[in-house]
């Protein structure tokens, strides 16, 4: 009994807003925060190892993320439109536009990068590990123009989701929602 009366309070009106802004605001800073850390961390860290070893790091850690930073985007997607849905605020639908322009930019500018490294990493790799006792099957300048571009690309992502962070940090606070999850 105290669980259905503890999803019947989740699910009126004004809670499920509420978990709404908290999901869409939450998953918009972990899709943010992951792809400041790539640019910000993770490619400049890459610049201290050889080409063969950046590659191999950089598709471990593009690997290990993928999962999280399409996950994030759906659910800020889904959050921001959901949100805008109930509160009619133009600034989650900013927030919503903003975030699937990050997929065609992505397939458009990252991918076609993405592949290049993918397949880099599968010449230099015996058993999907790297060998470095080979020399490399690519040319040390191709994999760091590559990773360098990968990295200057992959600023858009960053710029668009913080874009699209502060706009539905803003549609947050732009509205009574603020006092209501503050003051009440």
């Amino acid at each position: 009994m105290a669980i259905d009366f503890q999803l019947q309070t989740i699910a009126n009106s004004s809670n499920t807003l509420l978990v709404g802004k908290i999901v869409t605001v939450a998953s918009l800073g972990i899709f943010a925060g992951t792809a400041l850390t790539y640019s910000a961390v993770i490619m400049p860290s890459l610049r201290k190892f050889s080409s063969t070893s950046s590659v191999a790091i950089w598709h471990e850690t593009f690997q290990a993320s993928k999962s999280l930073q399409v996950a994030t985007l759906v659910a800020s997607i889904a959050g921001s439109v959901g949100l805008h849905h109930k509160s009619k605020n133009a600034f989650y639908l900013y927030g919503a536009i903003t975030m699937a322009s990050i997929i065609p930019y992505t397939l458009l500018t990252l991918v076609p990068l993405n592949n290049k490294l993918f397949t880099i990493r599968q010449t230099n790799t015996i058993n999907g590990k790297t060998n470095s006792m080979k020399d490399s099957m690519s040319n040390d300048n191709v994999s760091e123009d590559l990773l360098n571009r990968w990295s200057l690309f992959h600023l858009g992502r960053v710029v668009l989701s913080f874009g699209a962070l502060f706009s539905v940090l803003y549609g947050v606070v732009s509205e009574n929602g603020v006092r209501f999850i503050l003051f009440k």
